[in-house]
């Protein structure tokens, strides 16, 4: 293995700028074969050689010139500037130079053509340092002064010379201490610490009392680690400034501080220098070495072609009117870049214009990678949105559940996501929950760890053609990603690229679909009910898209996680559906025969319920051979509502059976006894009894706060029946009720409903009870079967609550 120092030698040897080294008394240590190229120098004439200092025995600068240089460096600081090369060369150079370890001294040569966009950029933020209303400092590493401006001198007095390379506690005492422990603390932690207050006397208590507001900034090195720390410092000794003068302080201060925190992030990222239209007329080495264009693909608008064709043209029209605003803004803009790696990246481009003259001419901006924030925030909203559709769908089933899910991943975050039902074992399994399920009950196939069951949906996104796989049923073998999700109750990720992630091969035309549609990942997540893996989650990635990460796939069980809710939600509200419907139509019998009348009934249950509620009906012979008859509606539409439905049901059957009272009786005695025993809920109920007799059929009824009762005539016109309408069962069982009584002549109809079969939302008219007798009027010549089920399928209500309907038609005379 080489020695570290023959690999640091090879390193420097093959830097594209002059490299050189000296030690203390100008004599040459270092020189890379750049600095021969441009000096003219070889490496072997020139070590040992002093360049600097007195007497040179190599004339790189005038003697004057290179003592001064010399003495510069020495007293610890750093020197820059163009210089010319020796007659061999003939070139005009760019020379910077510094202290290093020890005595030694390193610098850098560099053709001053190649620097001329670092110049200007140099030449802004010197600008932006000098002019700037507040006093800015860099400190290195030790705690020493670096740089400062003439704010800080207008402040604190003293010079430049009295500070550089020394501490502040050298320089100050005291205060110095202070203001070296609050910059040893941000180089501590990289913490910026901002609206400092220190107060006393400076230059070791000579100065006059002051009271300062510093704000410390950590400055970092494009590759993160700290290099020194930015300070800003304000005097607040005025206590007598105007709240106006103070007010336009905060505001310089504010903007000042903006600024530097601004250059202090740009170090981190690509930084380009762009024309005044926004084109690049400068080579940007920065940028190319993210996106792997030549300078010759990058110049002009080139650098266009590395952004993705879907963003391309959003940013060319954004550009071109960046440039042409005015006055001319910040430019800020998010798109995808494609890398030198392969594939593409989030960026935001952020660009201040600077002026001369006038006029914008130039532009001077970053490229910031924003990748992993922008896939972390749209995960996030894969996951909001998709658990959202999940609770929001329609069909109160598992699989209605699935289809959601399927739908709001593509195509944000899937071009292409399929769920797998899959059948049960038979055989009963362990319960299993959170991270330690054991692997699912599934179907097996013979074959031992092959999956079956049918395929429940695919979504796609625009562009994918239909797999080739179309078969409802499917047999996975043991090796296929879903067998292995499935037996391990986990997640899977498979890249395509990665040969060795799995045994398992697609078969043929499969293989060809995945290479015409240009996948590059897979997903897979099992769904989960009743600790049995009951479905299986596949999301594929293709052509440009982001390849899948470990955080897509923890995505993707949370995903799956959810999904297993879900469907164990809807697993359970299916099977109390069921318990329900059944419970309904026990209670709620068919209509007796009785001579003379034909009767129909209809129940329809509530949309988005439980399909139970507390609407009923019920018509029955007494003992004295009238037709009773009752419609009633129990607040609610749950399984309570439902019971106490049959309560009453029960209760009116035996009250009204057990008397020859008028149904006025029978409603106040089934009030009293619903009350006493705290059965009822807020209850409307029409009773009523119909009676045969001498040739004449006469119904008499009584109304508990129950839509009244219609009668369809012979030549089929309806028309409400009036009546006392009394108070709800439930409400006040002592109060006094009332009989009403209508003689039917043969041929007509009497109709008994609930509020659900006309109820409108919104009715500022009022035109519900006349849609309703227009309703009944386009179906009185039906028979009376079609007759009711006209009604229900017609029905002008939008609330979606339960609808009953009792009819009785009379056979018409002879």
């Amino acid at each position: 293995m080489d020695r570290p120092e023959d690999l640091l030698a090879e390193l420097v040897g093959m830097l594209p700028v002059g490299i050189f080294a000296v030690d203390g008394d100008g004599c040459v240590l270092l020189w890379n074969a750049a600095a021969e190229r441009l000096t003219g120098w070889s490496g072997s004439d020139v070590i040992g050689q002093r360049v600097m200092g007195p007497d040179p025995t190599r004339r790189t600068f005038d003697a004057p010139t290179a003592a001064r240089i010399l003495d510069e460096l020495r007293a610890g600081r750093t020197w820059s500037g163009r210089v010319p090369a020796t007659p061999v060369s003939g070139r005009t150079l760019y020379f910077r130079a510094a202290p290093g370890p020890g005595s030694t001294i390193v610098g850098v040569l560099q053709d001053v053509d190649d620097t001329e966009a670092s110049d200007e950029a140099f030449a802004l933020l010197d600008a932006l340092w000098e002019t700037a209303p507040v006093g800015l400092a860099y400190f290195d590493t030790e705690v020493r002064y670096r740089r400062l401006n003439g704010a800080v001198l207008d402040i604190d007095g003293g010079t430049v010379d009295d500070r550089l390379g020394r501490t502040p506690e050298e320089v100050h005492g005291p205060v110095g201490a202070t203001i070296a422990e609050g910059l040893r603390a941000v180089l501590a932690d990289g913490k910026p610490r901002l609206d400092v207050p220190v107060q006393g006397r400076l230059w070791h208590g000579r100065g006059p009392f002051q009271e300062w507001r510093m704000y410390l900034y950590p400055v970092r090195a494009p590759e993160g680690p700290i290099v020194g720390v930015g300070v800003v410092l304000v005097d607040v000794t005025a206590a007598e400034r105007t709240r106006r003068e103070l007010a336009e302080s905060a505001a310089q201060r504010e903007h000042a501080l903006n600024r530097y925190q601004s250059l202090v992030a740009a170090t981190s990222a690509a930084v380009w220098i762009r024309g005044a239209d926004g084109s690049a007329l400068r080579d940007a080495p920065g940028l190319r070495a993210i996106t792997g264009q030549s300078a010759a693909e990058h110049a002009g608008w080139g650098f266009l072609d590395a952004v993705h064709p879907a963003h391309r043209h959003a940013l060319d029209v954004a550009w071109r009117a960046a440039a042409t605003t005015e006055p001319a803004e910040v430019f800020v803009h998010s798109y995808r870049l494609r890398t030198a790696a392969g594939g593409y990246r989030w960026f935001r481009t952020r660009a201040v214009p600077v002026h001369s003259g006038g006029r914008v001419v130039e532009w001077v901006g970053t490229e910031t990678d924003i990748d992993d924030g922008m896939r972390a925030r749209d995960r996030l909203a894969v996951l909001a949105q998709a658990t959202f559709a999940m609770n929001a769908a329609l069909d109160p089933d598992a699989e209605g559940e699935l289809v959601a899910l399927a739908e709001a991943v593509v195509p944000q975050f899937a071009d292409l996501c399929r769920v797998f039902l899959l059948e049960p074992d038979p055989l009963p399994q362990a319960n299993c929950a959170g991270r330690d399920r054991r692997p699912g009950a599934v179907r097996t196939a013979p074959g031992g760890g092959t999956v079956t069951g049918r395929r429940s949906v695919t979504r796609s996104a625009p562009g994918i053609p239909p797999s080739p796989s179309s078969e409802e049923r499917f047999t996975f073998p043991a090796e296929h990603p879903i067998s292995r999700s499935v037996r391990t109750a986990a997640p899977v990720l498979m890249q395509v690229s990665d040969e060795t992630a799995s045994h398992w091969r697609a078969p043929e035309d499969q293989a060809s679909w995945g290479t015409v549609i240009d996948v590059n990942s897979v997903l897979v997540a099992p769904v989960f009910s009743r600790g049995a893996v009951v479905a299986a989650l596949l999301f594929i990635a293709c052509g440009d898209r982001a390849p899948y990460t470990q955080d897509d796939l923890a995505l993707v069980g949370d995903l799956a996680a959810r999904a297993s809710a879900a469907v164990e939600t809807a697993v359970t509200f299916q099977r109390s559906r069921e318990v329900s419907v059944a419970l309904q139509s026990a209670m709620l019998s068919l209509p007796p025969r009785y001579p003379g009348v034909e009767i129909e009934a209809r129940y329809l249950p509530a949309a988005a319920e439980l399909q139970v509620g507390g609407d009923w009906y019920d018509a029955f012979t007494l003992p004295g051979g009238d037709l009773a008859v009752g419609v009633g509606d129990v607040e609610g539409h749950d399984l309570p509502a439902a019971a106490t439905m049959g309560q009453l049901r029960s209760m009116l059957r035996g009250l009204a059976h057990d008397s020859e009272d008028p149904p006025s009786a029978v409603l106040a005695r089934l009030d009293r006894v619903a009350s006493g025993l705290d059965v009822t809920r807020f209850t409307t109920l029409v009773y009523g009894r119909l009676s045969l007799a001498g040739g004449r059929a006469m119904f008499r009824w009584s109304n508990a706060g129950h839509p009244g009762p219609i009668l369809i005539g012979p030549d089929g016109r309806p028309r409400l029946l009036s009546g006392e309408v009394d108070v709800v069962l439930g409400v006040d069982p002592g109060a006094r009720r009332h009989d009403c009584e209508v003689e039917i002549a043969p041929g007509s109809t009497l109709l008994l409903y609930t509020d659900g079969l006309f109820e409108r939302r919104r009715d500022p008219g009022d035109h519900a009870n006349t849609q309703l007798l227009d309703l009944v009027r386009g179906g009185a010549p039906l028979p009376l079967p079609e007759f009711c089920d006209h009604l229900v399928r017609a029905t002008i209500a939008d609330t979606g609550d339960d609808i009953v309907v009792l009819a009785l038609r009379l056979a018409a005379g002879g």
